[in-house]
């Protein structure tokens, strides 16, 4: 009797599968492990399936170093060369994965082995609940058959089918560990070039595991696509060579809803979000994108859907032709530890996110900006970023600017670092309850002399401005303000910054209600004015200053002029009862005290151009 763990053990008279597979070729292959897949749906065993179940769990079988090749069949471990599979290069071994996945179907989950070669692979394969795929390092899955149908490798559900799983329900307790994927969007693309490869197209899905797959030659779309899925791993995997050719937003892992135009592969379109997905130590290298999410959307009820925490941690990026890390709707999110170089967009941006913390990535050479916090808008979706917290990053060669924040609400920039960029070291517009801290800038603007600033605040609120160092010391150009805060932006806190001067200037602002701390105690209690006569309102109580220091005059024409001015000996300025009398160049300036943050022009020579108050 052979030794074969085709044969049968109990008979010498039956034949021997392996041989029998070699004489019909691969075509008879695939007729011969089909008909045996038809014997195992009508729960018959195959001649080729050991009886012998041995001792060995799940996990000694997943992690062997040599794994037994007697081991075939028992504990539900199928070995793709022992199913006919040969690994060439050359021949199609579909039928032989095929195979053992329905396999993992009837006895509800077990080990599909691959052994080193390459495996010629020219159909979907399907994914079933409670399977592992181990392959070895020396192991490669091609990605063939028709390029322009034969699009994704691996799915965990069934095609077409919309009544396939909804929520979490579909399959899951998919393992897959090693080896490599092959998309060959290279040597092998599509003839239509808009088509998109896929690894894995997983949906509806309870725990996912991939570890240590090397990922290369993708076309266009998601190497990976995550979609309403949880218990979620992928670790120390590599992407490498996306082919993108044509235009479109391709993530080289996508995390999406199930909805008709994010998933119209299978399952129900219910919106249901990805939750708890921990992306780790993989690298990212020559792609589109790297990881991310490009779609945002409301419930029937009208309410944000978020994809809930994400963790995208210590992960390696370069040579991303657009973004690196794209999070957007997405909440209780951990985007930290990434190494991002050489992007042709923003390292990292941040769209219509609640609840997310941005720390101790490291972004150099970025095509656009560092670190972006956003809105994101569209016909049917419009709300901002908002929680955000951004700390202990550091960017530096930034083409346009380390930090852009647009229309974000409590956003936290603290202890951050930027350095050598084109623009401006922040620039934050349309922002509310904004705290910028700590944070240090050097070599900003460097695009052009005095022409931008090192941080820059348009039409904000509630800004606080504090203990942050700037200096172009060293660098070709300079900013022209270290601080500069426009008209139209309020509630704005500037104290305890180290900033060196601009072209023009260290600090400026046109905010009416503006509070400058200057590092000598004083104060701005105006924003920048050009008042003759009228009311002129200050944003804090003069009571509290013994000295005023009143500017009038024109700025450009050189008649800028400064007097101090102080109230009653005793007791300070006592509002309804003093009056400001400085000198003006042309004469004077006189106003009336009216309240503890009012006052009245009654005559002025030359026009009142602010007020800086002297604790």
């Amino acid at each position: 009797m052979s030794n074969n763990s085709y044969d049968n053990p109990s008979s010498e008279a039956r034949f021997n599968r392996r041989k029998l597979l070699q004489s019909l070729g691969a075509a008879g292959a695939v007729m011969a492990v089909g008909s045996v897949g038809a014997a195992i749906a009508h729960g018959k065993s195959a001649d080729w399936e050991q009886s012998g179940r041995g001792n060995l769990s799940v996990t000694e079988s997943v992690y062997p170093g040599h794994p037994n090749p007697d081991r075939h069949g028992t504990e539900g471990w199928y070995d793709v060369k022992r199913l006919g599979a040969v690994g060439d290069g050359v021949t199609d071994d579909t039928g032989a994965f095929e195979q053992a996945l329905l396999h993992m179907k009837m006895r509800g989950g077990g080990v599909v082995y691959v052994p080193p070669g390459q495996y010629v692979i020219t159909r979907v394969l399907r994914l079933y609940s409670h399977t592992t795929i181990k392959m070895e390092d020396g192991a490669v899955l091609k990605k063939l058959g028709n390029p322009d149908s034969n699009l994704k490798l691996f799915v965990n559900g069934d095609i077409g089918d919309a009544e396939y799983a909804s929520g979490y329900g579909g399959d899951g307790n998919i393992t897959v560990i090693g080896g490599t994927i092959d998309l060959c969007g290279n040597t092998f693309p599509p003839t239509n070039p808009s088509r998109n490869y896929q690894a894995f197209g997983i949906a509806h899905a309870d725990s996912v595991h991939i570890e240590r797959v090397r990922f290369i030659n993708g076309h266009n779309g998601h190497i990976i696509e995550f979609n309403s899925s949880r218990n979620v791993k992928l670790l120390h995997c590599l992407f490498q060579d996306q082919v993108v050719a044509s235009t479109g937003q391709y993530e080289m892992v996508q995390i999406d809803f199930a909805s008709a135009e994010a998933f119209p592969t299978f399952g129900a379109f219910d919106d249901t979000p990805c939750c708890d997905v921990l992306i780790e130590g993989c690298t990212f290298v020559n792609g589109h994108r790297g990881v991310g999410t490009h779609g945002s959307k409301y419930d029937s009820a009208g309410k944000q859907v978020f994809h809930s925490n994400i963790r995208i941690v210590n992960n390696y990026f370069n040579q991303i032709a657009d973004i690196a890390i794209k999070p957007e709707s997405y909440r209780n999110a951990v985007v930290a530890g990434n190494t991002i170089e050489n992007t042709g967009s923003a390292g990292i941006a941040v769209y219509s996110c609640r609840n997310t913390i941005i720390a101790n990535n490291t972004v150099s050479y970025a095509g656009l900006h560092g670190i972006t916090i956003s809105r994101k808008t569209s016909s049917v979706f419009d709300e901002p970023s908002a929680d955000i917290t951004v700390c202990g990053n550091v960017l530096n060669n930034i083409a346009f600017s380390p930090f852009r924040i647009i229309g974000g609400a409590g956003i936290v920039v603290d202890g951050n670092i930027g350095s050598t960029s084109n623009r401006e070291g922040a620039y934050i517009t349309n922002t509310d309850d904004l705290v910028l801290r700590n944070n240090v800038f050097r070599g900003v603007g460097q695009a052009q002399h005095g022409q931008y600033y090192g941080i820059r605040a348009d039409n904000c609120s509630n800004v606080d401005i504090a203990g942050n160092s700037l200096s172009n010391a060293g660098y070709t150009n300079n900013y022209k303000y270290a601080i500069y805060i426009p008209a139209g932006s309020t509630g704005v806190k500037i104290s305890g910054n180290t900033a060196a001067p601009g072209v023009s200037g260290t600090i400026r602002s046109d905010s009416a209600d503006a509070v400058i701390a200057m590092e000598s105690g004083e104060r701005m209690l105006t924003g920048s004015l050009n008042v003759s006569s009228g009311t002129v309102v200050l944003n804090d109580d003069i009571t509290k200053y013994r000295t005023l220091i009143i500017a009038t005059g024109s700025v450009s024409g050189g008649g800028l002029r400064h007097e101090i001015a102080r109230g009653w000996y005793t007791s300070g300025f006592r509002p309804g009862t003093d009056f400001l009398n400085v000198a003006t160049s042309g004469g004077k300036l006189v106003a009336s005290i009216d309240t503890h943050t009012q006052l009245t022009v009654v005559s002025a020579s030359d026009p009142l151009r602010y007020v800086i108050g002297v604790l």
